[in-house]
Formats: structure tokens, C-alpha cells, sequence
């Protein structure tokens, strides 16, 4: 079962008000995947955002030559789906679990609703997304220098 005190130990929450983590545990849920098993595919609707709690995850992108390359690879308490808060709310990436892989699931309209009318949640929330997504732009690039 999510709750507050869950939340509050991921870094993402860590410095939310007692009334922005309960609001946010209402809007979550549990899911479990198992390994090799896809979570969302490039161009899928973006509907959720995931938070590992234990698992790991590849994020992977096709080449032109229609080859697949894992440009990343997630870990506990990285957060998974950021284009669910992006317009137009497509994923961008293939996102597979390399093992059997825990989430937190938010729903991402609902997310988006809770970031509009609570701007500061909404402001925390996404510069939390920008410096992740900064780190795996450098994850990618050094994966595909590889090549």
C-alpha cells in the first residue's frame, strides 16, 4: 500500500508538504512487471508516471537501421514515464523490465491537474524531471558514443 511516509523516503517527495504527498497517494497505485516484460512502448500514449521501487529497468531507442539500443538503465527510486507530463503525452522510448520490477504508478492526467492548481508542487515536481532527464541525455549520448 502507498502511503505518505513511503513516498517522503524518494528523493522526488522528499520535500513535499504532508498535504501534496497525500494528495499524490491518492492518485497512486501498485504494479508489478515481470522480467522482459515491455511496460510502455515509443509513441504509446503516456499515461502514467512510475516510480521503481525494486527493479530495474531498460529504456531503449530504435536506430534508423531499425536496431534497438538501451540508451538507459533505471534502477530503485528512479522515476520512469517523464512524458506523461510533457505534451503531447507520447512516450519516448521503449521501456522494458530487465528483471522482475515494483512501481508506484501515478496517473498522469490526474498529476497534471494536481501540478496546475498547486503551482509550487507542480514547479518542485518538474525541476525534479529536468535534472533527471539532464542525466539521462548524458546516459544516451555516452550510449550511443559506444557504437
Amino acid at each position: 500500500m502507498v502511503t505518505a511516509d513511503f513516498l517522503r523516503r524518494y528523493s522526488h517527495f522528499s520535500q513535499l508538504c504532508p498535504a501534496s504527498l497525500e494528495k499524490l497517494v491518492g492518485i497512486a497505485d501498485e504494479q508489478t512487471v515481470a522480467a522482459g516484460q515491455a511496460i510502455f512502448a515509443e509513441s504509446d500514449p503516456a499515461e502514467s508516471l512510475y516510480l521503481i521501487v525494486r527493479g530495474e529497468v531498460n529504456l531503449a531507442c530504435e536506430l534508423g537501421n531499425g536496431e534497438f539500443r538501451v540508451v538507459d538503465t533505471l534502477v530503485d527510486g528512479e522515476l520512469v514515464g517523464w512524458a506523461s507530463l510533457v505534451e503531447p503525452y507520447r512516450c519516448r522510448t521503449f521501456s522494458t523490465a530487465v528483471k522482475e520490477t515494483h512501481f508506484v504508478r501515478f496517473n498522469a492526467a490526474k498529476l497534471r491537474a494536481f501540478c496546475e492548481a498547486d503551482h509550487t508542487f507542480g514547479q518542485r515536481l518538474l525541476t525534479q524531471v529536468a535534472r533527471m532527464l539532464s542525466s539521462r541525455l548524458k546516459s544516451a549520448r555516452v550510449q550511443l558514443a559506444a557504437v
